[in-house]
């Protein structure tokens, strides 16, 4: 199977790699792309996976030792299948979701 990540950066932290391979099995998606990553300034290792929707699909800011936005480029009809999907994933049954818009320059 070829990869869906795109591009040359493909660094994740420990808790990105987890919904990667998790958005790698769900059908629709054509392509991942890996963002930058911060740290978080939160304590404790809780993991978080906010979903935004876009044009292009998800934007995902998953958190847990850092945080990291990763792109998940599919059809904007399917991006809500996908996001529930996730959701269900029995490997993230310990991460807590949640959605928000799409804020400019965030």
């Amino acid at each position: 199977m070829t990869s869906l990540r795109g591009g040359t950066h493909t660094t994740l932290t420990e808790t990105a790699e987890l919904v990667v391979r998790a958005l790698e099995t769900i059908p629709g998606v054509t392509k991942i792309s890996p963002g930058i990553i911060t740290k978080n300034s939160r304590k404790g290792g809780n993991r978080h996976v906010t979903a935004a929707f876009t044009n292009a699909g998800l934007e995902l800011i998953i958190s847990g030792q850092g945080v990291q936005k990763v792109a998940a480029h599919c059809n904007p009809t399917e991006a809500a299948r996908i996001y529930t999907t996730l959701t269900l994933h029995k490997k993230l049954s310990g991460f807590a979701f949640k959605t928000r818009d799409k804020k400019p320059g965030i």
